[in-house]
């Protein structure tokens, strides 16, 4: 009997420690949403600038599936998914090409324990487009390893604002060209609310000043038609970062559907075909210079709403719609096509931005997604990133990617545009 006791109270003990052991391990689920519509501005002291982080579509990648788009501020964004053990990294794309790993990256595990880091190696497949054909190849290989690191929860504080039992994880990321050194304070049920970055002699302290849920003022809406100039005659100049010109001029309008639609024709032969009414800035038609075709919208389905009758900042639209193909200028109806369009954007701040132009107070910075799914032709054209647009101006600046993304194995995905424009100049008809 005293024998069993013995053995009985050495189990309870054995359990005892275990879970003791374990119990300090947090869940960070929950610590990073990834909803469509959330977003968090930075602010650097140091450096002065805001950065953003914005999840916002998504796209449907092969051998992988449905994944959620983050658009970074650098005119980048992330393909992630959460999965059981964690957010994963399925690819990163940029201006300049993509990178998509060969196992899915850990992007932030689901669970850590304090002072037990969790590493993660992964070979990353580099593609690039070196002769600017926009035809991309696999062109290498990058080796990169990431440890997270968890400590204690603890509370934040951050603008004046208390942030309770937030979740600390440090995160060292090598590969060939460097290491960088990142420490994440999450905040549950909001996300990140600081981040801390160094490498090398650099060190960078970013605290988020708003986010989806920090609330919208209601008296800041702004009618999209105060935004926006709206009618023929109307020259925007801008300029890249090579110093190349490029130009959006509209035209008079014309009868599309029984509405009178505002062409806009951008110097990369893609034309825009715009109203405004009750909804908001309305698409009718676009005409789609890299395949020589159009899409427009013919009853009983709604031409696609780009952005709502308002602009609140913090809010999140959403327009989905089908629209049927035209060969071009001929306008005959290719009936077997018929592609599934979705445009969503969120209004993430208002700041003022200086361009080539001068200086616009007050301008809204938009993050836009926008894709048709042509299920037919088996891709989809993709366009994430930021938008500024000023008060009787319009668009001030971008920071914009357009991708093929092929269901097809035997395609490789293309970056096929890259704007990153700023406003040099708007001149209307007769000055």
């Amino acid at each position: 009997m005293h024998g069993r006791i013995k053995q009985l109270g050495l189990m309870l003990g054995l359990l005892v420690t275990f879970f003791s052991g374990t119990a300090r391990a947090y869940d960070l689920r929950g610590y990073f949403p990834l909803y469509d519509g959330r977003f968090w501005n930075f602010k650097d002291p140091q450096g002065g600038e805001t950065v953003t982080w914005a999840v916002n579509g998504k796209l449907t990648l092969k051998d992988v599936g449905r994944v959620t788009l983050m658009a970074l501020d650098n005119g980048s964004f992330l393909c992630v998914r959460e999965e059981w053990d964690g957010i994963h990294i399925y690819g990163e794309y940029g201006a300049d090409g993509y990178r998509i790993p060969e196992n899915p990256l850990l992007f932030l595990p689901s669970t850590l324990k304090p002072g037990e880091p969790v590493e993660r190696s992964v070979t990353l497949k580099v593609f690039s487009d070196p002769e600017r054909s926009i035809n991309f190849k696999e062109t290498g290989k990058v080796e990169k390893k990431i440890t997270f690191t968890g400590k204690e929860l603890e509370n934040v504080t951050v603008s004046g604002k208390v942030f309770k039992n937030c979740a600390v994880v440090e995160k060292i990321t090598t590969e060939q060209h460097g290491t960088v050194y990142e420490t994440l304070y999450l905040a549950p049920g909001v996300g990140p609310i600081k981040r801390v970055l160094s490498k090398g002699n650099k060190k960078h302290v970013y605290e988020a000043r708003s986010y989806d849920t920090s609330g919208p003022v209601a008296t800041e809406a702004v009618p999209i038609k105060d935004l926006l100039p709206f009618e023929p005659g109307i020259t925007w100049t801008y300029k890249d970062g090579q110093g190349t010109i490029w130009r959006t001029v509209t035209k008079d309008k014309e009868q599309i559907e029984g509405t009178a639609a505002l062409p806009f024709f951008e110097d990369t032969g893609d034309i825009f075909y715009y109203s405004i009414d009750a909804q908001g800035l309305v698409l009718n038609r676009r005409f789609w210079s890299l395949v020589g075709g159009c899409t427009d919208f013919h009853p009983p389905d709604s031409p696609l709403v780009v952005f709502p009758a308002a602009l609140i900042p913090g809010a999140y639209h959403s327009s989905i719609t089908n629209a049927c193909v035209h060969t071009w200028p001929s306008l005959t109806l290719l009936e077997e096509f018929y592609p599934e369009m979705h445009c969503a954007s969120i209004a993430v701040l208002k700041e003022d931005v200086a361009v080539p132009a001068g200086t616009y107070r007050d301008c809204f910075k938009i993050c836009l997604f926008s894709v048709s799914r042509n299920f037919n032709m088996n891709n989809e054209q993709v366009r994430i990133g930021y938008i500024w647009l000023a008060k009787d101006t319009g668009v001030i600046k971008k920071k914009l990617v357009d991708m093929t993304n092929y269901f097809n194995p035997l395609r490789i995905n293309r970056i096929t545009s890259v704007k990153f424009w700023e406003l040099t100049s708007i001149e209307t008809k007769g000055n």
